[in-house]
């Protein structure tokens, strides 16, 4: 009673703070309403052009107003706001069966897409990482948090970097700083585990010709069963050049870190 946790507060704490963000990426203040719940939605979005006006419609409008507040912005937080906004809506009274097919179609669709794709490869990593001895160091890049207890008694002698949306810049500079300061020798090895569709990695991979630096990356293992859709940045990159990457270059690659 004395020390009491005021989730909600908490969460406000901590996405105020630009330090924090940058650990997970941003996004831009309206992927919440322009990406996030269509996607959550599917056909369901076009219902709310002649909603139900009611409390349970008008608190996730305004959940979802507050959270776009704060620059990192995922779909699941909005989870909460969906059966809110169903319950506001009404199937019309034309074309019923129509709706009823496409909301079938676009929750077998999506089923597959986020059940098993999204974020798909990270298990098959572990999988393998838990067959290779001589890895002892793992960071992971713009993926979810990878699950360790796949690795069994690896976990005694691989430690695992959970780097999150890590900006580019410090995610060099943070590996280089371990690799500089322990050697490893030939029976030795660390790793990256990133998307493929993280592009700046691509001027590290076996590319000689680049101006030296600490990274010098090679493909050891990979996957295509993995799309990365956490990795939108619409308000960076644009619409079209996002999906071109995240959805022409799917998959998740397991790197061997060299010194330069």
């Amino acid at each position: 009673m004395r020390h009491p946790v005021i989730t909600p507060l908490n969460s406000l704490l901590y996405n105020s703070q630009s330090a924090n963000l940058a650990l997970h990426g941003t996004h831009p203040h309206w992927q919440h309403f322009v990406v996030n719940l269509p996607q959550l939605l599917g056909p369901a979005i076009l219902l709310l052009t002649k909603p139900i006006i009611n409390t349970r419609l008008l608190s996730a409008l305004v959940g979802t107003l507050i959270l776009s507040i704060f620059p990192h912005q995922e779909a699941r937080f909005l989870l909460p706001a969906v059966p809110l906004i169903l319950s506001s809506v009404k199937l019309p009274e034309r074309g019923r069966r129509a709706w009823v097919t496409s909301w079938i179609i676009f929750n077998s669709l999506l089923g597959i897409l986020m059940g098993v794709y999204h974020q798909g490869g990270i298990v098959q990593v572990q999988a393998y990482l838990q067959t290779q001895p001589g890895i002892i160091q793992a960071y992971w890049w713009k993926t979810y948090s990878p699950p360790t207890w796949i690795l069994g008694d690896r976990n005694h002698n691989l430690t695992t970097h959970d780097l999150m949306g890590l900006k580019s810049t410090l995610l060099e500079s943070h590996i280089c700083d371990w690799y500089r300061e322990h050697a490893l020798g030939l029976d030795k090895q660390a790793v990256i585990v990133a998307p493929y569709s993280a592009t700046f990695l691509d001027q590290f991979v076996d590319n000689d010709t680049s101006p030296p630096n600490c990274l010098s990356l090679t493909k050891r293992w990979s996957t295509k069963a993995h799309f990365n859709l956490d990795d939108m940045e619409f308000g960076d990159d644009g619409v079209l050049s996002t999906l071109s990457r995240v959805i022409g270059r799917r998959g998740i690659v397991v790197y061997d870190i060299s010194s330069r």
